[in-house]
């Protein structure tokens, strides 16, 4: 999913053309998709949404393999075309995931893989998912987080990054209890985001593509980086569940 964040000179890896290499920037690929819907407890012919869907790889395998009934979601057009060739037609509409055009209570689970991080507004999107979701359904999430939240808040500053909304752990869990849902498990996947990138370095040379524009100065990608380590980042698989009774 391309970020939902002001316009920006330049382009992220997202929009360059370097997401159309399978699942090279997703860490986990489609194994971790198959966890988040085995931890949910999903059976054929439950309503999913992905928001974020991309390339669609997600979309067409949960609907094709696992029976689901899927719908996807994304801001990029680029995406939304690459994802009606992909998944056979599988259910996708182009918008905004901080004003989804579903119906209140229409979605058994929602998915957010590597999606969340990229959203300014991330309260939004998270009172939206509650929306859609009926009780007691899911809501998974995969993404980066900091495992050394004590220095996201240099990370924050390079807006426009895909990094700049580095996922704090308790600052996700005190709003998804504001909005009605309760957290039923956390996993550190961190391993697969290291798998992750280590292939980018070996294919590309280095990380600095990966978290900035294109034509970002130097000096700027170098602080960014060092930002990066300074904030440990790691990957996570949350689970929770929406409260009965809890409708938005």
């Amino acid at each position: 999913m391309t970020p939902n964040t002001t316009a920006t000179e330049g382009r992220l890896a997202y929009e360059s053309g370097q997401c159309e290499r399978g699942d090279l920037l997703r860490p986990g690929g489609i194994e971790l998709t198959v966890r988040a819907i085995l931890c949910c407890g999903l059976m054929p012919g439950a309503r999913v949404l992905d928001v974020g869907c991309g390339a669609g790889t997600s979309l067409c395998y949960l609907q094709q393999m696992l029976g689901l009934s899927v719908t996807g979601i994304d801001t990029s057009a680029s995406a939304y075309m690459q994802t009606l060739a992909a998944a056979d037609r599988a259910p996708m509409v182009q918008g905004d995931a901080t004003s989804l055009p579903f119906a209140t209570a229409s979605m058994d689970a929602v998915i957010a893989e590597c999606t969340l991080s990229l959203i300014e507004d991330k309260q939004k999107v998270l009172a939206e998912c509650a929306r859609v979701v009926s009780g007691p359904g899911r809501l998974a999430i995969t993404d980066m987080y900091a495992r050394n939240p004590q220095a996201v808040g240099c990370l924050r500053a390079f807006r426009g990054t895909c990094v700049s909304g580095m996922i704090v752990r308790e600052e996700l869990e005190t709003e998804l209890a504001s909005q009605g849902f309760q957290v039923e498990m956390w996993e550190d996947h961190s391993d697969v985001l290291k798998q992750l990138l280590f292939r980018i370095v070996m294919e590309d040379g280095s990380l600095q593509q990966l978290w900035t524009r294109d034509g970002t100065k130097k000096q700027e990608a170098e602080r960014i980086n060092q930002a990066m380590r300074d904030v440990r980042p790691g990957y996570f698989l949350l689970i929770a569940v929406k409260k009965r009774g809890m409708q938005q």
